[in-house]
């Protein structure tokens, strides 16, 4: 028998669709806004919001200037929001499962620089699994916390694993972070560098608090080392266009150079590089991963390599410490 009071308590706090709504509502920041996501008139969007905190008793946001901020009860709907579609995603994951079927959604979220691999391992696991619908973001290392705090996403992927969360992480492929330069630049030339050797060039770096970022201050810290004349970019794309522009020579990962020749790049023979870092795969240690999560996951940690030029980037860390 299914639980009267849970039933009615469901009932006087609103529909799901009005829980969905208010959600985007709360991630974007704005009526409109998700009136424009949603594909809805903003009317129906803001009458579905009232419907939903007049179900609740108590305003679920104000607005101050003009931005829209949450109450603690709009913060308190939106957690337990989520918990019902996370319950709801298990549920049809389990269905499907049942019915001898791999599907569902995949929500992933990863940093901005494994656009250069990522592609690679998700091709293959959509083609085994053609009843997955895939939903990702890609964002800046800071974006990607608060969307792990807010337990958003199934699976996350990171350069440098996040100090001090609860969290599960499974590393799952080496990243070696490079110094480059066009194939024409004087260093190009030289067999052996220094750090001290790149102290006339503007070097090309990740902003601050990116994981690539997080490994350089790491290095030289450990090393005695500082940064020298500096530009700080938002993406490994950004850093290897101004690479290729001459803008200076850049520190980015060496995945980013698979097609160095065609782009007319040359990793620098620097000591003390590559530095060593790893990609993971990380979750929420309490989430309860749905079916699809977890073969991704199984499929990421057992896989990944056999998808990837691995040839090609073993033969640039060879060829880097020689």
């Amino acid at each position: 028998m299914p639980d009267r009071d849970g039933i009615q308590a469901s009932v006087r706090l609103g529909t799901l669709r009005q829980l969905e709504i208010f959600m985007k509502v709360a991630e974007v920041g704005g009526i409109a806004q998700a009136a424009e996501q949603l594909h809805l008139a903003q009317p129906s969007v803001s009458i579905q919001v009232r419907k939903l905190a007049e179900a609740v008793g108590i305003p679920l946001y104000e607005i101050i200037g003009r931005r829209l901020q949450l109450t603690d009860a709009g913060h308190r709907v939106v957690a337990a929001g989520r918990e019902v579609a996370d319950t709801l995603q298990r549920l049809d994951g389990d269905i499907n499962d049942l019915k001898g079927l791999k599907a569902g959604r995949l929500r992933l979220a990863v940093d901005s620089s494994a656009k250069y691999f990522l592609p690679q391992l998700l091709a293959p696991f959509l083609r085994r699994y053609p009843g997955v619908e895939l939903e990702f973001t890609e964002g800046k290392r800071s974006d990607l916390i608060e969307r792990l705090n807010e337990n958003r996403d199934d699976l996350y992927i990171f350069n440098h694993v996040p100090q001090d969360m609860d969290i599960i992480h499974h590393p799952f492929l080496p990243n070696p972070l490079v110094v480059a330069a066009r194939s024409d630049h004087a260093l190009a030339r030289r067999r052996k560098l220094q750090w001290q050797d790149l102290a006339a060039e503007l070097l090309i770096i990740r902003e601050p608090g990116s994981g690539s970022r997080l490994a350089l201050d790491e290095y030289l810290s450990d090393s005695g080392q500082s940064i020298p004349r500096s530009l700080a970019l938002a993406s490994s794309e950004a850093i290897r266009l101004s690479i290729m522009a001459d803008m200076g020579v850049g520190i980015l990962s060496a995945y980013a150079l698979v097609n160095e020749q065609a782009d007319e790049l040359v990793q620098l023979r620097v000591s003390g590089f590559p530095i060593m870092t790893q990609w993971n795969v990380i979750h929420l240690r309490q989430k309860q991963l749905s079916q699809v999560a977890r073969s991704f996951l199984d499929f990421i940690l057992e896989e990944a390599e056999a998808h990837l030029p691995m040839k090609k980037i073993r033969e640039r860390l060879k060829h880097a410490v020689k």
